[in-house]
Order: C-alpha cells, then structure tokens, then sequence
C-alpha cells in the first residue's frame, strides 16, 4: 500500500507539471509576435489584411486566447492536439513520425554518457600514474564545459569531411547515430564522472571497504565489486536530469546534423507558429521527464535496501 500511494502522489505532481510545460508552451508562442495566418498569407497590396483576417477567422485565431486555451487543453486530454497548420494532418501523426528517430538519438547518447562517465570515473581510481590521474581528474570539467552544438560540429568536421566516413547532412546509418549520439553524450557523461568520482573517493573511506582492503582484495575489487554499487545512487538521481537535457539536447544536435526528429519540427513548428505541433511536443518531452523521474525515484530501494519510500 506504501508503494502504492507513493506513486500516486508522484504521478499528480506529474500531472501539474505536464500541465505546467503545456500552459507555459501555449502563452509563450503567443508572446512572440505573429501568428501562423502570417505565414499562410501570400498576396500583396490592399489584400494582405483582409486575407490575414480570413486566415484567422479559419484557424480559429480570432476568438479570445482562453478559449483557444482551453479547447486546446481539452483537447490534449483527450489526446487530440488538432491539426498541423501546415502539414493539414493530425498532429500526432507528425509528431509520432519523428519521435522514435529522437528517442535512438537520445537513448543511445545516454547510454554512451553512462558509459564513458563511470568508464572515466573508475579510470581515475584505479589508475597510479599521478600525471595521469591529474589527467584524467580534469577531464569531466572540461566535457561538462562543452555546449552539445560545439562538440557537434566538429564531430561533422571530422567524421564527415575530414574522414568522409558519414554524410555530412541527413545521414541516418547505424555510425551516423552513434557519432550524432556522442556529440550530446560528451557533457553527460562529464556530469556523472564528476558525480560518481567524488562519491567513490568517499565509499573508498568508508569501514567496510577498509576491512575489505585487510581482507587482502586487490584495488580493482575494492573499486568496482563494492565501493561502486553504494556510489552509483547519486549517479542514477542525476540520470532523471541527464535524459531531460538530453531530449532537449537533441534539438541542436539534429539541426547541426540535418536528420530527422523531433528537434528539428520543434525548430520548424516555432518558427511557423504550428501550435498544435508545438504543443503536442513540449506536452510529450514533459511526460518523458515526469516518467524517467518517477522511475529512478522507484529504483532507488531497489539499490539501496536502506532507502524507502514515503508516502
């Protein structure tokens, strides 16, 4: 029952903050000056107003802004976000088509930042050179300091002019997502170094692991076989941020990279004012974030047996 009411908290506070990222992405495309009846006018002279008027009058745009909002929030609970001004089809459907080149995208770069931030992270304990651990210490400082789009564009640089070993636009091969995905993997996986070294310096300290380390076991034991387990909690807490910056972090990188996704409609859907579009995709990237969220909050009992949960 404890569970159970713990997840049922969690998932209103879900609630409000899906609702919070839709009502926020609503009003804020009406902030920026223009509309999409803008972009569908074509004409010149005395035409131009009337027609835009006409435009208006037939997207709807015409009636108050609350209830626009609220015929678009009804309609987004019900899983209708309208029609692509557009593409003149479900907005689902556009989003639905793009979605799942994100979600690779995504999902591989975090595997990648996982991957070379504990990589990285046990490297630096276990290694005895100090010139090399001073090295390596400052490595993750420099990966974090990294914006996704810098690292992006010389990955194109190189693997795409300079080695020729993928299409510098629009390349979709399995070696074109993994170099896009380590672009957005660099900074993550200089976040969970940083986390996950500090946290094993101080498991490596801890009672236990000095009587392991009388017991007789070697260094690589003491670091990966057990201070790592009680290190990894911060890391996993840090991995519900990761995802969400790196699903945001997707837009820049399909941009730089000219392949198909979810960032790339958000960029279009903007800057044309496409609201149902816009909205179905903040509305999605939110659900995302609450989701992957409430399910590191439930692994970490799983880790750490000490941990419970509070309804």
């Amino acid at each position: 029952m404890q569970i159970i009411r713990y997840v049922a908290r969690r998932l209103a506070y879900a609630i409000v903050v899906v609702w919070g990222a839709f009502t926020a992405a609503f009003f804020l495309l009406y902030v920026v000056p223009g509309d999409a009846a803008g972009g569908l006018t074509q004409g010149g002279g005395d035409d131009i107003a009337k027609t835009l008027a006409e435009q208006r009058e037939i997207l709807g745009l015409n009636r108050p802004l609350y209830v626009q909002y609220f015929d678009a929030l009804f309609g987004a609970v019900r899983g209708d976000f309208g029609e692509s001004i557009y593409q003149r089809r479900p907005a689902t459907s556009v989003f639905f088509e793009s979605f799942g080149q994100t979600l690779q995208l995504a999902f591989l770069g975090l595997f990648l930042s996982v991957v070379f931030g504990v990589a990285l992270a046990v490297l630096i304990e276990l290694i005895d050179w100090k010139w090399a651990r001073e090295l390596l210490t400052s490595l993750p400082a420099v990966a974090v300091s990294l914006p996704p789009f810098i690292v992006a564009l010389v990955c194109v640089q190189v693997f795409a002019f300079k080695l020729g070993w993928i299409d510098a636009f629009g390349d979709h091969s399995f070696l074109g997502l993994l170099v896009a995905s380590s672009s957005i993997a660099v900074a993550g996986g200089g976040q969970i170094a940083q986390i996950l070294t500090v946290n094993l310096r101080a498991a490596l300290t801890s009672p236990y692991i000095e009587t392991a380390r009388n017991w007789g076991l070697s260094r690589f034991d003491l670091v990966v076989r057990h201070a790592l387990r009680s290190a990894a909690l911060p890391v996993i807490t840090a991995l519900g941020t990761t995802i969400g910056v790196m699903v945001g972090g997707t837009v820049l990188t399909e941009t730089v990279f000219s392949r198909l996704g979810i960032g790339r409609l958000v960029v279009d859907s903007v800057n044309g004012r496409d609201m149902p579009i816009v909205l179905i995709t903040v509305t999605a990237s939110a659900v995302v974030f609450v989701v992957v969220n409430l399910i590191v909050d439930l692994v970490h009992p799983v880790i750490d047996k000490r941990i419970r949960l509070e309804a």
